[in-house]
């Protein structure tokens, strides 16, 4: 009996993948376009006073979009739960990954309130720090996401309910989201300028896509059930 509830599964977490992966065709298109030197005020004015109609977008499809990421946490710490030792791991995963979209969201609002002022003509100082802000804000809801892919990852190894290579895929990809953001912080580059320090979240598309797929194949009733030996 212990066994077959280590490996129990679930649709939700697969489902959480799929859906926030709608970011790429749904919100990345309205967000996405390189902004400004931040020390060039007059170009961060003009740059969100065109865009503001596409950052508005943006912001109420990224409100529904992300959710996903959330869902997708969820179904995995329902699996993990399962699993004596490594509880607290997969209930701070599900919090980091909260935070997270919490952060992201705001992120995502200041940048569009930004597109707000400066198209109503207001104080370019405003529109000005409310780009730092949205900067800021936004590295920081990168850190929390690669805290909650790192916690998830390593209860997953801990667990050894899942291929090695899949727990070891998301704990790098986790340690390597939290380094680069932190670089790109210090620094204060552009992450387009440094394509090279945001690879780490094609690792975390592939890991959570196929932490899903591992979760959905083991959910109870997807095979027809066969009678147990005596």
């Amino acid at each position: 009996m212990a066994e077959a509830t280590a490996h129990a599964g679930n649709r939700l977490a697969l489902a959480g993948a799929i859906w926030y992966l709608l970011e790429i065709p749904l919100v990345l298109p309205f967000v996405a376009d390189r902004s400004p030197s931040p020390a060039k005020s007059a170009e961060i004015v003009a740059y969100y006073s065109t865009q503001h109609p596409k950052l508005l977008v943006g912001l109420a499809t990224a409100s529904v979009v992300l959710i996903g990421r959330i869902a997708f946490a969820a179904g995995a710490r329902a699996s993990l739960q399962r699993t004596a030792g490594v509880r607290a791991l997969a209930d701070l995963a599900v919090g980091a990954m909260i935070l997270s979209v919490v952060l992201e969201v705001g992120s995502t609002a200041l940048q569009a309130a930004a597109g707000r002022m400066a198209a109503g003509g207001g104080d370019p100082a405003g529109v000005v720090a409310l780009h730092y802000a949205f900067g800021t804000v936004g590295f920081a809801s990168v850190e929390a996401t690669a805290a909650a892919i790192a916690a998830t990852a390593l209860a997953q190894v801990i667990s050894g309910q899942f291929p090695r290579w899949l727990g070891w895929l998301g704990l790098l990809a986790g340690v390597a989201g939290i380094a680069s953001s932190g670089i790109l912080t210090a620094t204060g580059v552009d992450p387009q300028a440094a394509p090279y320090l945001t690879v780490w979240i094609l690792g975390f598309w592939v890991w959570m896509v196929a932490t899903g797929v591992i979760l959905f194949r083991r959910t109870p009733g997807r095979r027809s059930s066969q009678p147990e030996s005596a």
